[in-house]
């Protein structure tokens, strides 16, 4: 018996890419079975996509980091601030511009759905959140009803990788103490495990819709979605006004982008972890699941999660550690700190040659020293001429080094 889970996705001109991951079981036989309604003691068959348009946008967790604006600001009260209310909307918009990019004006007076539309970008910024939630801003169907679900409403998952985590099961068996299993025996793991023997599996992925995935891999239901700081300003990109009722008639479109498209990488660690409310670094080292998850072709970054409760319940879930993005049309470094305040660190862009690193100098200075004294002990020529060492085949003292 088992499971095994398939991402898939089908292309879409004009528009996000359709993804989705499906869950079938393996019986004892090791036959894959296929049909829909099957299930078994690890969970039934699901569709990620089919569950999450049952969802509906309006019930999904999605949340970000955006700073020290005021407790508002903090994810955690639900896990759920990527949202258009006044507490978020300025924040969000503020990200949107982080990498340079603008919100373009897509719906105005002047548009094919002229009743709905504004001069300007307020209303498209407000749009485009809602457009990540899974709205049919963009009006893919032609019907002027920007508010309505798409029926698909999951990204492509093209490069990333899908991750299962469930209860901690690394490694306690060493045979020496330079072991990462001796570290896991000496700082009691065990209780770590017995801590969490009760921990939902979850399947991690990224999605080019700007977002980390975790999904129920017994239910297939959408825990939570993450949107990394610095993918939030690739967001605008998505925007495309000259798609406007031009697709397919009269319909909408948008230009589908690389948003989080690395594989994560899953860890146990026995580090100075995150507060439960995430806005506070503790005293005392603990064992964390860390999640590192790199953007891909989303860009040049990664964002890391403590994802030791990967459930959102009883004030517990997972936290936002660090981000980091480097922006290489600005020549700076970009990091995110764990509740999303954004410093920049410039960089100047060129090559050093290797002879200049401190590793070649020290090299350099060594084998001159050893040199010296290989021509020393070869000693002088009748005219007391001083004789290399390769000469008479004595550099002892650099074939050591």
């Amino acid at each position: 018996g088992g499971s095994i889970y398939q991402a898939q996705f089908d292309y879409e001109q004009y528009g996000e890419w359709k993804g989705t991951i499906l869950r079938k079981a393996i019986n004892e036989k090791g036959d894959v079975e296929h049909g829909e309604n099957y299930s078994d003691e690890n969970g039934s068959n699901w569709d990620a996509a089919k569950k999450l348009s049952q969802l509906k946008s309006a019930n999904r967790k999605i949340w970000t980091v955006l700073g020290d604006r005021g407790t508002t600001h903090y994810y955690t009260a639900l896990w759920n601030n990527w949202t258009t209310d006044d507490a978020n909307l300025g924040a969000i918009s503020d990200l949107f511009e982080e990498l340079d990019n603008e919100v373009l004006d897509y719906h105005n007076t002047t548009s094919t759905c002229t009743d709905v539309g504004e001069d300007g970008t307020d209303d498209d910024i407000e749009g485009l959140i809602n457009f990540v939630r899974g709205k049919d801003y963009f009006d893919y169907n032609g019907d002027c009803t920007l508010t309505d679900d798409r029926p698909h409403m999951l990204g492509d998952i093209y490069n990333s990788q899908l991750v299962e985590v469930g209860i901690p099961s690394a490694n306690q068996s060493f045979t020496n103490i330079n072991q990462e299993a001796y570290w896991r025996v000496k700082n009691n793991y065990s209780a770590f495990i017995s801590n969490n023997s009760t921990r939902k599996s979850i399947i991690y992925a990224g999605a080019n819709d700007g977002m980390l995935h975790a999904f129920n891999a017994s239910t297939g239901d959408e825990e939570w979605g993450f949107v990394p700081p610095f993918v939030i300003g690739r967001l605008p990109i998505i925007v495309n006004p000259n798609l406007e009722g031009k697709v397919k008639g009269s319909f909408g479109g948008t230009n589908p982008i690389f948003g989080v498209d690395g594989s994560p990488v899953i860890h146990d660690m026995y580090i100075r972890g995150l507060s439960e409310d995430g806005k506070s670094w503790n005293t005392d080292k603990s064992w964390r699941t860390i999640l590192m998850i790199p953007y891909g072709r989303g860009g040049a970054g990664f964002s890391v999660l403590d994802v030791t409760n990967p459930i959102i319940e009883d004030k517990e879930g997972p936290l936002h550690m660090f981000s980091v993005f480097n922006d290489a049309i600005n020549n700076q470094v970009k990091i995110a700190n764990h509740i999303g305040q954004i410093e920049n660190y410039p960089y100047q862009r060129g090559a050093i040659e290797l002879e200049r690193s401190e590793e070649a100098i020290t090299a350099a200075a060594n084998n001159t020293a050893a040199r010296d004294k290989d021509n020393t002990a070869a000693g002088t020529d009748d005219d007391d001429n001083q004789i290399n060492c390769e000469e008479t085949d004595t550099c002892s003292n650099q074939d050591a080094i």
